[in-house]
């Protein structure tokens, strides 16, 4: 805090005059001109004489500052001024009487050039050292009396309990600074703050009751600044209506939290918020504010507004930054205008404004994020110039496509989820589109046409529900996930896998709980990394199989609980009768088969050559019970396989039930390399030729248990291949 040191002096004022006289020939000795050539017209020195006190001015671009106490009158003050040499002033200061009020004053040299001034007072005033507490009307009274105009500390106003005997804040008249926090406590009950018309800044945060509904104010009516022009932070807690007015407020370096139900609103020139700005409302049903207007604010923390249902406009004509913005459950919003707004470097994020029809940001570049949830009647979302974004979140809001974001380049999570409105028909990313970490898909409605992410590198493509039955566009090699979940839709049992154009190669394939009647995976050709396919007791699949995959680079783990003609389909279908990979030919990780209640009796992969991990077959079993049938797998059938890099498990699948009809391993023919090898719980097995093969000194171990033959691995050395 810069303080002013102030000179009080008994000598005579003409001694003054001398010393400005003094100061002359300095003051005229302006590039090497001629002093008593006539061409200056410069005031060189100023002060004013009011009693025994004496001001001496500070003169910079031709503006004249005089520096006094607050409540120090220059009514009368007498000036001193020295000018240069043949020059004349006007008017002249001799004539002027109220120094407390602006003068101009027009120098003239000798040959005529004229040099304008312009004189103005400042105010400092009376400080006080240290924070303040006002706990009665007494102390208010008392401290109002010395005059004070600034707090070098914190000033708080009423109890922390009990009764506040305040009624008036009328003697801090003085007051403008308070240099650290501003407490008004919640059991204040003023209805006003008249007193602090004068209160220009404080530097740490203004607390107006408590931080909860229980310690807010209760009886405060009109909060008016009218003199604030800064604030640290402005927390505001109230249960009755209010008023908000500080109309010269320009910033405020941390946050502004409201939570009251409002009437009006007026912050006209607010142009900065360092943190969130907060407007809320605890009782929405006595608000009667309809629109929230921030005509000077240019940059901002997160802008969060919510339960007001009479706001229609938000209006943010200055706007050019924010750290987020967002409008939740405010039912009349119609318009948000924020045609300067170049950058939220969070999210947009729009939940329960269901009069809301358009949004149209034209100069948004980059977003964090874009969300909108229950937005209704949200049909149009124009935003032109947008570039990148995090994420964009659409539920339930039946904006059309694609179309207002046509120089999206780049997004990370973009997620479409349609209930109860109806969605894109034909779903086609923007032309600019580089690169997406991951779309999300869904519709529990009617699905769309097409998804078509062509051009696009595409980390993860998801689709969820009634997507699944959409026609799914892509390049020959799409270098991503592909997840489809059909989990939530209704008859599953009419729902096959999605129809494929291009995507010959994939990353990923991704088939979690997938209730199809139909998983037949047409056109993929090589995954470059894994195939994970699981399907619960409650889904249905009658039809499995991936007829054109050659290559899988990492592990193919297919686990179905369900496979066959379950008595409740309402359509025909074939009867599910063997797990095939006809045109497989290596597995790079683990190969997991696991097939229960199942109608299927082979597994077969014809053309598998290795396996770079390990083979996990279960071979189910034999067993009735109601409704649920489960089978036993009776013929393994991998005649090319010749390498297994890992382990070799047969199982049943059950801890007490045994696969009854498998006998031979004589589909394992080809096999020569392997490094582990455990048969368990298959009671008809009693042949074990088929692994005649296999280095057997190569082995790291051999388990043979609850087989109707169960040989020890010396047993096999001695060519015991059989029972």
């Amino acid at each position: 805090m810069k303080r002013i040191n102030f000179q009080f002096s008994t000598f005579n004022f003409q001694r003054l005059l001398l010393l400005l006289a003094a100061t002359l020939v300095v003051g005229c000795n302006r590039e090497n001109d001629d002093p008593f050539a006539g061409t200056d017209s410069y005031i060189t020195a100023f002060a004013l004489r009011q009693g025994d006190a004496v001001f001496y001015a500070v003169i910079v671009d031709r503006v004249i500052t005089i520096t006094a106490p607050e409540d120090f009158p220059l009514t009368q003050a007498q000036a001193a001024v020295a000018i240069s040499e043949n020059a004349t002033i006007y008017p002249d200061p001799a004539t002027v009487t109220d120094w407390d009020e602006e003068q101009l004053f027009a120098v003239t040299a000798r040959n005529g050039s004229q040099t304008r001034y312009k004189y103005t007072v400042e105010r400092s005033g009376i400080a006080h050292s240290g924070s303040v507490v006002l706990e009665t009307q007494a102390d208010v009274d008392a401290f109002g009396a010395r005059g004070i105009s600034l707090i070098d500390g914190n000033l708080t106003i009423g109890r922390t309990a009990g009764t506040d005997s305040i009624r008036s804040l009328l003697p801090l008249a003085a007051l403008r600074e308070v240099v650290y926090a501003f407490t008004l406590q919640p059991t204040c009950a003023l209805t006003g703050l008249e007193g602090l018309d004068n209160l220009e800044r404080v530097g740490g945060p203004m607390q107006f009751g408590g931080t909860t509904t229980a310690t807010s104010l209760k009886r405060l009516e009109t909060l008016a600044l009218p003199a604030l022009k800064y604030a640290g932070a402005i927390n505001l807690a109230n249960t009755v209506t209010l008023t908000v007015e500080l109309p010269e407020l320009a910033g405020v370096s941390k946050q502004i939290s409201l939570n009251v139900p409002l009437l009006q609103l007026q912050l006209t020139a607010l142009q900065t918020v360092g943190g969130t700005f907060t407007l809320t409302t605890s009782d929405a049903s006595i608000t009667s504010l309809n629109q929230v207007a921030l005509p000077a604010l240019e940059e901002a923390g997160h802008i969060a507004l919510s339960a007001f249902p009479k706001v229609t406009k938000i209006d943010l004509p200055r706007l050019q930054k924010a750290a987020g913005l967002s409008c939740t459950s405010m039912s009349s919003l119609s318009l948000i205008y924020a045609p300067l707004l170049e950058e939220i470097t969070g999210s947009l994020t729009l939940s329960g404004v269901n009069a809301l029809t358009e949004v149209n940001l034209p100069e948004l570049t980059r977003a964090g994020g874009i969300s909108t949830s229950n937005c209704r009647v949200l049909t149009v979302l124009e935003l032109p110039k947008l570039l990148t974004a995090n994420t964009i979140y659409l539920y339930e809001t039946p904006v059309s496509g694609f179309s207002g974001f046509p120089s999206l380049q780049s997004a990370g999570t973009v997620t479409l989820l349609f209930i109860g409105t109806a969605g894109m028909e034909r779903i086609k990313l923007p032309d600019a589109m580089e690169q997406l970490k991951k779309l999300d898909i869904e519709y529990r409605l009617s699905p769309p046409v097409e998804i078509d992410v062509r051009g696009v590198v595409v980390g993860e493509l998801q689709a969820k529900a009634n997507a699944v039955r959409a026609k799914f566009i892509g390049d020959e090699a799409f270098r991503g996930t592909l997840v489809i979940m059909p989990e939530n839709t209704s008859r599953a049992d009419t729902l096959t896998f999605p129809r494929l154009q291009g995507f010959s190669e994939i990353d990923s394939l991704y088939l979690p709980s997938a209730g199809m009647n139909k998983v037949y995976v047409h056109g993929i050709r090589k995954v470059n990394k894994g195939i994970y396919a699981w399907s619960g007791h409650a889904s249905q699949t009658h039809e499995f199989g991936f007829p054109d995959l050659e290559e899988v680079g990492g592990t193919l783990d297919i686990e179905y609980y369900t496979m066959g003609a379950p008595s409740s389909v309402t359509v025909p279908v074939p009867t599910f009768t063997a797990v095939v990979f006809d045109k497989l030919r290596s597995v790079g990780g683990n190969f997991y088969l696991e097939v229960m209640r199942s109608t299927a009796t082979a597994i077969s992969c014809p053309e598998l050559a290795s396996i770079g991990g390990y083979l996990n077959l279960f071979t189910c079993y034999d067993y009735t019970s109601g409704s649920t049938v489960y089978r036993s797998i009776e013929t393994l059938h991998f005649p090319k396989l010749t390498t297994i890099g890992g382990k070799l498990t047969l199982q049943s699948g059950s801890s007490s039930r045994n696969n009854a009809k498998l006998t031979t391993l004589d589909g394992f023919s080809a096999l020569t390399g392997v490094k582990q090898i455990d048969i368990t719980r298959q009671a008809a097995l009693v042949s074990y030729y088929g692994l005649r093969h296999v280095n057997l000194d190569e082995l790291d171990s051999w388990s043979a248990t609850n087989n109707a033959y169960n040989p020890s691995l010396q047993d096999l050395k001695d060519g015991k291949w059989t029972q």
